[in-house]
């Protein structure tokens, strides 16, 4: 489910009581695999953000299978759902790649060659409102408002999303500042078929008059998470607080003029900036969400990957000593010539 709310946002893992499996915390909300054993591994999200609206479009990476699953999103405000394009964060990967710059590193040895290395790179009880519900591919969603924690959690239960108690909990500040939240369930297209693997993204838009991404529930995961976050504006953003290790490893400028028949096409539809942040959380640090700025330039920036090229230097090292030799050879002759001359000449 990360795979769309979460192009909007590190996930993270955490256990929780669910009948007999296990809950997992993502970045932007919880992945609670039914019927199996699975944990968010790798979460990609883009968001795109014009002042007034935000989009976030969300993949998940799921390591281990589980028959079902169910995620619960906080959103500032009432949400429009579909899917994405399930091929969207391979070409954004792709856009971003780093550069890749060779650098030769001699060595001494037998043989000449280069290898190359990179170098690491129902019905709602009281308290909620059921906004809207509608099956989208292999998702169940539905759109809630909540005044009441306690009412959430009667709503998911009856509605078979069971979260454990501490659970919802983690929800109480969004349910405090007025926030909606998006539930989905997952299941298989085909019956018998596991969820695994990158699930399909996806898109969720809502009004926001900020960029935000929910990341708190992110505090209460067994285990730290890769997050690859893409942020689409009319600038070039800053994230003003991290929970780890954070970088920005891409940003510039993306026109639709150069998007012909990508999945990126339907997202870009005027000049953008884009800005890709790799981080890594630790569950400890997180004390808020993911909050920005825009960035006093519009600096455009790409990471360079030094490709270590190794190149035998022993030929070379021979010819060196060969020619020293020959001009060492020369030299003592010319020397030995002209002392022979110089003593004919006296006698």
């Amino acid at each position: 489910m990360h795979k769309f709310l979460k192009p909007l946002l590190a996930a993270f893992l955490f256990l929780l009581a669910f009948s007999v499996s296990t809950a997992y915390a993502c970045g932007c909300g919880i992945y609670i695999p039914r019927e199996g054993d699975a944990n968010v591994a790798q979460e990609r999200a883009l968001v795109r953000w014009d002042g007034a609206r935000e989009d976030i479009v969300m993949s998940l990476g799921v390591l281990g299978q589980s028959q079902e699953a169910a995620i619960v999103l906080p959103i500032p405000s009432r949400a429009e759902v579909k899917l994405a394009p399930s091929n969207l964060f391979d070409e954004l990967a792709e856009l971003t790649k780093p550069l890749v710059r060779d650098e030769v590193e001699w060595t001494f040895g037998f043989g000449v060659g280069s290898s190359a290395m990179p170098d690491a790179v129902g019905g709602a009880p009281r308290g909620v409102n059921v906004l809207s519900r509608q099956n989208i591919g292999p998702f169940d969603v539905a759109n809630l408002e909540a005044s009441d924690k306690d009412a959430l959690k009667n709503w998911l239960d009856e509605n078979e999303f069971q979260l454990d108690a501490s659970v919802i909990d983690l929800m109480q500040p969004y349910v405090d500042e007025k926030w909606t939240f998006v539930a989905v369930r997952l299941r298989p297209e085909n019956a018998g078929q596991e969820l695994g693997g990158d699930l399909q993204p996806l898109w969720i838009s809502f009004d926001s008059d900020k960029l935000v991404y929910p990341m708190r529930a992110s505090a209460h995961a067994k285990n730290s998470q890769q997050l690859f976050l893409y942020v689409l504006a009319d600038h070039r953003i800053e994230k003003q607080n991290a929970f780890g290790a954070s970088r920005v490893s891409y940003a510039d400028w993306i026109e639709p003029a150069n998007l012909s028949n990508s999945a990126l096409a339907p997202l870009v539809t005027r000049k953008f900036f884009l800005t890709k942040f790799i981080d890594t959380v630790n569950p400890a640090q997180v004390k808020d969400d993911f909050k920005f700025s825009v960035a006093p330039q519009d600096t455009t920036f790409r990471e360079v990957t030094i490709r270590r090229v190794k190149q035998d230097a022993t030929p070379l090292a021979l010819l060196a000593c060969f020619v020293a030799m020959i001009l060492g050879m020369s030299v003592f002759v010319i020397a030995l010539v002209m002392f022979t001359r110089r003593r004919a000449v006296v006698q």
